[in-house]
């Protein structure tokens, strides 16, 4: 938990050598202060009031959501974003080791989301309620921080996993292509083609998906050119699911236990993550 500093100055980070857009001030409620704490902690841009076209408004100029968001974008619900701050707090906190793995500096919370098919087919089979979405210039936007539905604690962390992880794994990580192989000819081969074992915008073939080596909805949406939306789902997976959970697919699903060593292998070696400690160290955390 942070503690809140008694003085009202500015805080500027070194994100980029550029003081926060706009300004983070500490206020007098429990969500501006954890949003003020994150500068110091974790030298993070974080907003949850923004609407409107401020929202959209960076150091690099605006960026283009606004037709994506309808009828613009409106502010998180300030008693939700308490909940998504903390669990952010804790979530950087977990990987304060691996502070390289974060390319997006500068996180936005908005109470509203924008139509996706991709979030109608995962909310379809509560696996996420939330869309995440950045730009190279290193802004992270996550959408639907509001009181509209019934809050999932589990759901909710490991859509925060997610957001975590993308931009590296897009960007930076190369995926082994003895991880790409088991599921290559099954992935998309560009991005209009249909998603295999989507039978509809809502239904998802989740037996048939999982025979083929994939753990959740996200992954069949991989490219075959670079399937990182698989990797990360695995990475995620791993780290947000108990370890009884995934033994029932692990144990009677060949191509998901084949994916899975390699992923804990590559994330060991590679980058020194011990996946099933962190699984561990997740699974206690609370609100």
């Amino acid at each position: 938990m942070f503690t809140a500093c008694e003085s009202e100055e500015i805080i500027s980070s070194d994100f980029d050598g550029k003081v926060p857009y706009p300004l983070i001030e500490e206020g007098t409620t429990e969500a501006s202060q954890l949003a003020y704490g994150f500068l110091e902690e974790h030298e993070l841009h974080m907003y949850y009031d923004l609407e409107g076209e401020e929202a959209l408004q960076t150091e690099y100029g605006a960026i283009s959501l606004a037709s994506r968001f309808g009828d613009g974008i409106i502010a998180a619900d300030e008693e939700r974003a308490v909940v998504f701050l903390k669990l952010i707090d804790e979530m950087f906190d977990l990987f304060s080791d691996y502070r390289e793995l974060q390319f997006a500096r500068r996180w936005i919370l908005v109470g509203n989301g924008f139509p996706s098919s991709t979030a109608e087919q995962l909310n379809a089979y509560g696996y996420s309620r939330d869309i995440l979405y950045y730009n190279i210039q290193g802004t992270q936007i996550l959408s639907n921080v509001n009181n509209t539905f019934e809050f999932n604690l589990s759901l909710t962390k490991e859509m925060l996993l997610f957001a975590y992880f993308y931009a590296y794994f897009d960007n930076y990580y190369d995926i082994p292509e003895e991880f790409s192989s088991i599921s290559g000819d099954i992935y998309r081969q560009y991005t209009f083609y249909s998603v295999p074992f989507y039978t509809s915008a809502t239904e998802y073939d989740e037996e048939g998906a999982t025979d083929a080596g994939f753990v959740h909805p996200w992954g069949p949406i991989s490219i075959s050119l670079k399937p990182h939306e698989d990797w990360e789902s695995y990475v995620v997976w791993i780290i947000s699911r108990p370890k009884a959970e995934r033994d029932l697919w692990l144990d009677t699903k060949p191509l998901i236990k084949a994916k899975y060593d390699i992923v804990i292998e590559s994330m060991e070696n590679d980058l020194g993550m011990d996946l099933e400690a962190f699984s561990t160290q997740w699974q206690s955390v609370g609100i």
